[in-house]
């Protein structure tokens, strides 16, 4: 195991020292190819790291068909609602070829911050740039979906409003990025159960409200700088600062 955790990405620079503390934590998993690892709505229990192989992540609306979220690769982790403390998998994971993985159970890593808090911090820094790793892949699909909703006809009707397939007239900027929020917002609570919402913008400073999931979690700076003014800033660039109230 502990073999497996030194050729691991996430934790190549961990002393021995810490990589001993940590691999208790983990067990070894094998699956086949088109084995589902992790099914939509099903209890969240356990973090994954895939160590061979690959998945994909795939979302289906209460409404529609079913959606290819991401893909991903060895070093990829999935399984953040068992870490985030959801009470069920936000979306499954399916793979593709033959896999390995190293599985964490939720709890037992929450547990592992009050008994060893330097190490924990370690871990989390960790995961967050896990997260904006995978933010790097799925931004592809985000800015894909924004693009004619925003830049061409977003629609000023907000949440749940449908993009009109002719031009419009321009709205103001404010409906602009309320729209945008929604859809990012979307896409961050398929990932993990999180939310985002607009509060106000003064022509400067952005300025929203994280719920869901992102309350109270660790990787909340990771999802405002990352997911939120990562995208927001690039169809507003005069944005110069995303602050969550």
């Amino acid at each position: 195991m502990l073999e497996k955790l030194i050729r691991f990405p996430l934790f190549k620079d961990f002393s021995s020292a810490d990589l001993k503390i940590i691999t208790p934590l983990f067990h070894a998993r094998a699956y086949p190819q088109e084995t589902i690892i992790i099914e939509q709505g099903e209890k969240a229990t356990s973090l994954y790291l895939l160590i061979r192989g690959e998945v994909d992540i795939r979302y289906k609306p209460y409404d529609g068909e079913t959606l290819k979220l991401t893909h991903l690769g060895a070093g990829g982790v999935f399984g953040w609602s068992a870490v985030l403390g959801n009470p069920s998998y936000s979306s499954s994971v399916i793979c593709t070829t033959d896999c390995e993985v190293l599985e964490v159970c939720g709890t037992d890593l929450r547990a592992f911050k009050a008994n060893h808090p330097q190490t924990n911090a370690l871990v989390m820094d960790r995961l967050t740039r896990a997260v904006s790793t995978r933010w790097a892949s799925a931004q592809k699909q985000v800015k894909s979906m924004l693009n004619k909703g925003i830049t061409e006809n977003v629609s000023p009707l907000g949440k749940g409003a449908s993009t009109m397939k002719t031009p419009v007239e321009p709205t103001p900027k404010d409906e602009q990025i309320k729209a945008l929020l929604d859809r990012v917002s979307a896409y961050i609570e398929q990932f993990h159960g999180g939310s985002v919402e607009f509060v106000s913008f003064d022509g400067a400073t952005l300025k929203v409200r994280l719920g869901g999931a992102c309350l109270g979690c660790p990787l909340l700076p990771s999802t405002l700088h990352g997911w939120v003014e990562g995208t927001v800033r690039q169809f507003f660039p005069e944005i110069e600062n995303v602050e969550s109230v």
